[in-house]
């Protein structure tokens, strides 16, 4: 039976013939007691590591997810005026397409989005008469409703610290 001296940090291997043998487990090496339920330390150390790692790399991608449209929306900004036309038209896609994917799935988080991305697109139609305002539109609304969610979700954390 496998018992571990906690004096020496190493495993021993004793031949229990009876219980009463584990009651009078001595070390082979530095002669102390060994308890009868001793066994060697599990190294959590290791596992603890690599669960964090993954932890980490995990609240990366979510925080991405978090920031997706955000970033969308500022390099759709910075397209249209810089006047990078099909730049800004893929970087609309982009999110649109992803949201319109989430929807299906029902995954998304901003289900009314359905109502406001069409009113940001004939908003920006409307004020700018191109297409580029439309796009302008869809990446407005994309940030004020990331704008609207961050200081909500800071208001909320700021509530929660009062209690």
């Amino acid at each position: 039976m496998l018992r571990y001296c906690q004096n020496c940090k190493k495993e021993f291997d004793f031949s229990i013939k009876s219980m009463s043998d584990m009651e009078q487990l001595i070390c082979p090496e530095c002669g102390e007691k060994v308890g009868k339920n001793s066994r060697k330390p599990v190294d959590t150390l290791g596992t603890g590591i690599t669960e964090q790692k993954i932890g980490y790399a995990y609240a990366r991608i979510m925080h991405f997810f978090y920031i997706f449209y955000f970033l969308c929306a500022v390099l759709g900004y910075c397209a249209f005026f810089f006047k990078l036309d099909r730049f800004l038209y893929i970087i609309t896609a982009i999110p649109v397409s992803a949201f319109l994917i989430q929807t299906v799935f029902r995954t998304s988080t901003f289900p009314m989005g359905m109502v406001f991305l069409p009113i940001g697109a004939g908003l920006g139609y409307f004020f700018l008469h191109s297409i580029q305002g439309i796009c302008i539109g869809v990446h407005s609304v994309f940030l004020i409703r990331h704008v609207l969610r961050d200081i909500l979700f800071r208001l909320i954390g700021k509530l929660l610290k009062l209690k």
